[in-house]
């Protein structure tokens, strides 16, 4: 059915074109049209005046009238500005009239507090006056082997419209004790309250010429913090203050701050201490808990929010939160309360110092285990923790910006920390010109300055621009 057969090849040329086809065409734009036109601006003439000089004439003034416009007036303007006494409505203003601000950290003075004979007494405290005129600086002995009955003072520096301090105290108060913590009166500027290491605590009136001190309470150990209650209205005027003896004692003032009773007093019981829940209720196996030593109180500040809230550090790292309206006595004593409503995560160290913010829900703590904590008042646990180099003791506030924080403790480097991240401010910092620890350190709400003391007993006073926050 299928053969094979084979054919010859058969092939053909390629019939591919290489030559394309080419047209070429010209494309002309329009012809541009120029043309030109002149302007002649409008005619103008000047034309002079010339003013009459008028004749000065001396004014009319009647000192009768003036006087007694006076008189009508300067009642009124008085109270005007006792209101506005601490107002800080114009801290921020700029007159503009200022020839030589200083954009930068600027050591104005440095002024030696302690005479040669007292060189073993340190700086224990600095406290600017309400309206920032003048420098309260206290003393203490570093070292005490025994009851303290050292003679110290409270010393008060005038400052001069060039912020410097006078070189003389113009006003001492002589104590008989050591002073271990000072706190002016937030409204009162010349009442000025103090705790003395050997647990007295004592009220100031300086408008006096020779004030003296007005013993208003006592405890039987060091008097580790003062500090007076907001006032509320109608609020009569409460001082506060923490002993390592254990106790919180309130005091009412009376009698134009001539007087004072205790009004109320607490105690944080040991139970609050987790190294103290295998110990029996008391030493001699009772339940009572009254007669037994309270927690030692090393720092404690209010909250800006509720006035009967603070928040109270001890030597062993707790850190509470405590309610002046308390009601719940303690075991023993109907008399005696417990103030702890809440607990914080404790530091493995002891509580050096504790601010809440004055415009935040928070607070910071600071301890003997180089760290720094922010807390929320409403959270248990910190929010940040940052780590120092050396020990912190204190914390202080920046007027120019309130979410700023100086720290100050036993080197002679003052850092600055932002609040809100926990970083610290690397553009601002102060070395202390004598490399000595710093011993407390405020602020002057009404100026750009702030005062440093150190353990040698001196005091730096710096210049601190609003700008640099």
């Amino acid at each position: 059915m299928f053969t094979n057969q084979s054919f010859d090849t058969v092939g053909f040329d390629s019939q591919v074109s290489v030559a394309k086809p080419e047209v070429s065409t010209n494309v002309q734009t329009t012809e541009i049209v120029y043309s030109s036109s002149q302007v002649q601006t409008t005619e103008k003439r000047n034309a002079e005046t010339q003013t009459v000089q008028a004749q000065a004439k001396a004014p009319s003034v009647d000192y009768n009238k003036l006087a007694d416009f006076l008189k009508r007036v300067t009642p009124g303007v008085l109270e005007v500005l006792d209101k506005a006494y601490n107002t800080d409505a114009f801290d921020d203003y700029d007159t503009g009239t200022a020839t030589n601000t200083s954009a930068n950290l600027q050591l104005l003075q440095r002024l030696s507090t302690v005479q040669d004979l007292d060189k073993e007494k340190r700086t224990s405290n600095l406290l600017w006056s309400i309206g920032g005129g003048s420098l309260a600086v206290s003393h203490r002995f570093t070292y005490h082997t025994e009851w303290c009955s050292h003679f110290s003072k409270v010393q008060l520096y005038a400052l001069s419209k060039e912020d410097k301090l006078s070189d003389v105290p113009n006003k001492t108060l002589n104590i008989n004790s050591c002073v271990t913590t000072l706190s002016y009166h937030p409204e009162e500027p010349m009442i000025l309250g103090g705790g003395l290491h050997n647990g007295d605590v004592i009220v100031w009136n300086l408008r006096k010429d020779d004030p003296t001190s007005t013993i208003i309470g006592e405890h039987s150990d060091t008097v580790s913090q003062v500090c007076w209650k907001p006032r509320t209205v109608n609020d009569v005027s409460f001082l506060v203050s923490s002993s390592r003896d254990g106790y919180i004692n309130v005091y009412k003032l009376l009698a134009n701050f001539t007087e004072g009773c205790l009004h109320k007093q607490f105690k944080i019981t040991k139970e609050h201490n987790p190294v103290e829940n295998l110990r029996p209720r008391s030493a001699g196996g009772k339940r009572e808990r009254a007669a037994e030593a309270g927690l030692t109180i090393t720092s404690f500040d209010f909250s800006w929010k509720d006035p009967a809230i603070f928040i109270a550090g001890t030597l062993c790292g707790g850190i509470y939160k405590c309610s002046l309206d308390s009601v719940s006595p303690i075991e023993g004593d109907n008399n005696l309360f417990d103030p702890v409503v809440g607990e914080y995560d404790r530091h493995e160290g002891s509580v050096t110092c504790v601010k809440c913010s004055p415009t935040r829900n928070l607070f910071i703590t600071c301890s003997t285990s180089k760290e720094i904590r922010i807390y929320d008042f409403e959270q248990n646990v910190s929010q940040q923790l940052i780590s120092v180099e050396n020990s912190i003791i204190g914390f202080t506030w920046m007027a120019g910006n309130q979410d700023i924080f100086a720290t100050f403790g036993a080197g002679s480097t003052v850092k600055f920390y932002n609040v809100t991240d926990g970083k610290v401010v690397t553009d601002l910092k102060i070395v202390g010109s004598n490399n000595e620890g710093s011993t407390s350190l405020c602020v002057n709400s009404k100026r750009d300055i702030l005062a440093i003391g150190d353990t040698l007993g001196n005091v730096e006073i710096w210049k601190v621009p609003r700008q640099l926050f």
